[in-house]
């Protein structure tokens, strides 16, 4: 496990290893929680970079949200007519629909992304974690 991932150090459980309990394999026991511990990390980790992406995102929209609102004012504003006014501000008007629908599948991708790489972490994890446990007793049952 590399020393960034630990929450909490690298040495963060080597005191735990110095006890001895008799039919308790406290090394085996701080293994199997350094893994739950690192699982957290990556699923926290991927969360934060979903989060991040989704703010940058929404900087991004803004920024041209006020750039387009800026060239609609001109537009209007150098309009010949009544009509073509009426025109240009149902050409936005459409536009402005239709990049609020293509931006909001675009944040909903990123936030199910972000989901299914922090649930898929966690939820290898909770599969490994079992088999760790089922492999614990039988082990242990099988020397008693």
């Amino acid at each position: 496990m590399s020393k960034s991932s630990a929450p909490f150090g690298s040495d963060a459980f080597k005191a735990f290893s110095d006890f001895k309990m008799p039919g308790i394999n406290i090394d085996a026991l701080v293994a199997y929680h350094r893994k739950n511990f690192d699982a957290l990390s990556k699923a926290n980790q991927a969360t934060v970079k979903g989060l991040q992406s989704i703010a940058q995102h929404q900087s991004d929209l803004f920024r041209a949200i006020f750039e387009g609102a800026s060239k609609a004012g001109e537009a209007l504003v150098s309009a010949k007519s009544p009509e073509d006014r009426v025109r240009k501000q149902a050409e936005f008007a459409k536009e402005g629909v239709m990049t609020a629908m293509s931006n909001a599948q675009e944040m909903a991708g990123i936030v199910s992304g972000a989901a299914t790489e922090a649930t898929s972490v966690l939820n290898a994890r909770l599969v490994e974690s079992l088999d760790e446990v089922r492999e614990l007793f039988a082990t242990k049952g099988a020397t008693h």
